[in-house]
């Protein structure tokens, strides 16, 4: 491996700030960046693209772990000033929410219904059959099962053809589905613990699960209806929930997911409009429909695109 490639490859893989080890990390990859000869104000840009966590970085910080590496590998010129960036106004969320919102203002289930591409024109009860038809490849491994359920093949975990049967048969289903397709291979937790469905399992980087938990039903409706996103499914969770899949196009892997779908489109643009964080990563599960809850109420498809659109296109 060359050292740009070790510089490019210690840069993606920040560990996220106020966990620990991130400062030893900026250290890490402005030393393979000065090794490899990249400009200094050029290695300052890429860390500071690609820092993230809960705590904030500073451009001081960053500075001094490039100036640190510089002075480390013995060049005389160690001190620099690095261009100030313009201050980007900060992106207001709630209006942004707002906004999107005002397009969706009276909108119904049965308008949602009607805008979908696939006319869902069964009984919830066939719900699964047809996501599993239209959304997957028949080799596909998914994850169905509760929140807690561990990753069985055979049982939790079957091919998306023999999910189809088994819904077709009457097979009881159950409240969750993994929209990610697995696979079928141990992988393992951060915690260092074997698993079959976790993030260290996932196949095909497809989908994104869009959860609020802090608007109305008709609220998330409204947000449903105005935001311009590619959205191939939304499921009515039978409660107060409304969960998006959003068609994920171009990620190949899971440092990949984390720069575009956990960065940019979750900690960037969703979670400032109020969507909840804990979606963004690979291996989310979503609630699955077709399933009936306590109480008698079913989690049912209310849109269906599986190419991924606009709902109000």
């Amino acid at each position: 491996m060359t050292a740009l490639n070790k510089y490019h490859d210690a840069v993606v893989s920040l560990p996220a700030s106020g966990g620990g080890g991130c400062n030893q990390a900026l250290l890490g990859a402005a030393n393979h960046g000065v090794h490899a000869g990249v400009d200094p104000q050029q290695i300052h840009n890429d860390l500071r693209n690609h820092v993230h966590g809960a705590r904030v970085v500073s451009d001081r910080e960053i500075k001094r772990a490039v100036n640190k590496a510089i002075a480390d590998k013995g060049d005389k010129v160690i001190h620099y000033d690095f261009e100030k960036k313009k201050q980007k106004p900060a992106f207001d969320g709630d209006r942004a929410r707002q906004k999107i919102m005002v397009l969706g203002e009276g909108i119904q289930e049965v308008d949602i219904w009607a805008a979908s591409p696939i006319r869902i024109d069964w009984e919830p009860e066939a719900d699964p059959q047809h996501l599993f038809d239209r959304l997957y490849q028949p080799a596909d491994w998914l994850f169905m099962g509760g929140l807690y359920s561990p990753g069985i093949l055979g049982k939790t975990i079957r091919r998306a053809s023999e999910w189809t049967q088994y819904s077709i048969g009457g097979g009881k289903i159950p409240p969750h589905v993994m929209p990610n397709p697995l696979t079928g291979k141990i992988g393992i937790t951060q915690d260092g613990k074997e698993t079959l469905r976790g993030d260290a399992c996932i196949q095909s980087f497809r989908f994104a699960v869009i959860e609020f938990d802090n608007l109305t039903h008709a609220e998330q409706l409204a947000f449903w209806w105005g935001v311009n996103l590619p959205v191939v499914a939304l499921i009515d969770s039978g409660n107060k929930s409304i969960h998006g899949w959003v068609k994920i196009d171009g990620v190949a892997t899971s440092e990949e997911w984390t720069l575009e779908v956990e960065q940019q489109l979750f900690k960037n643009l969703l979670m400032p409009m109020g969507v909840d964080g804990a979606c963004r990563n690979e291996a989310r599960l979503s609630r699955l429909p077709g399933h009936q809850r306590e109480g008698g109420r079913m989690q049912k498809l209310l849109y269906l695109a599986p190419s991924g659109r606009r709902v109000n296109g």
